[in-house]
């Protein structure tokens, strides 16, 4: 699988505190996580999760899934601790979305309103359910997805990392096909296009990783870049390998 990843602080904040982790080796492994805290507490939370899903060791003889759901469980804990031992990064928390490819299945795990979308035969698909107020009324069908895209209120999460012991994680996995395109991005690149544009971005310059992560990060920024923005992107050369 051919990678690709870029992150930018974005036209209004001080600050990224957004992180993200790329490997093309087997297995290869995605993921995004936006920070969010006062003083440089949300660069630490999003720094203790790709850190501690860096170091970790997949044992693909078990249930990977239920590997991904205990390691963001472990994460949670770890960045609820740090809050704990340090009154500056206390109640500071993280977004978490990360895919695992295995053989020919991706298998992923999500906590937040990064999302993980998958572009395949010229359509795009958002796998991930936000965790956030306006992510519910969505799926409860109380608003339409225009009515979704910059939202007033859509930086009001339901769940994170780091903020509650109890936490509910969202995992799974499916089937890839030669061809797929997978991203996975913080809110900083989907508050500031909607998927129609984004979708069309990916569809002209399909199929190269490199070339549409830096295209929709150009983009993001050129519609307001209010927000830090992280994408990640991985093309499937071969769904079996």
């Amino acid at each position: 699988m051919k990678v690709w990843g870029s992150s930018d602080c974005g036209k209004l904040r001080d600050k990224n505190e957004d992180a993200f982790i790329i490997t093309e080796e087997s297995p290869a492994l995605l993921a995004v996580a936006d920070g969010m805290g006062g003083h440089k507490a949300g660069e630490v939370a999003s720094s203790i999760a790709i850190s501690l899903l860096k170091d970790y060791d997949f044992n693909f003889k078990n249930d990977i899934v239920e590997q991904i759901r205990n390691l963001i469980i472990t994460i949670n804990q770890k960045i609820i601790d740090k809050g704990r031992t340090n009154p500056e990064y206390l109640g500071m928390g993280t977004t978490l979305t990360l895919g695992v490819k295995v053989a020919g299945k991706i298998c992923y795990g999500h906590v937040g309103d990064s999302r993980f979308y998958l572009y395949r035969k010229e359509e795009l698909n958002c796998i991930t359910e936000d965790h956030s107020l306006v992510g519910k009324m969505l799926a409860e069908g109380k608003i339409s997805k225009e009515e979704a895209f910059q939202h007033p209120r859509s930086n009001v999460l339901t769940q994170a990392l780091g903020l509650e012991k109890d936490l509910t994680v969202d995992s799974d996995c499916f089937s890839l096909e030669r061809g797929d395109l997978l991203l996975f991005c913080t809110d900083g690149l989907t508050d500031m296009l909607p998927e129609e544009k984004i979708s069309q971005l990916i569809a002209e310059k399909y199929p190269e990783p490199k070339e549409i992560t830096e295209t929709l990060k150009k983009k993001a920024l050129e519609a307001g870049g209010r927000d830090n923005i992280t994408i990640v992107t991985g093309f499937v050369q071969e769904s079996g390998k």
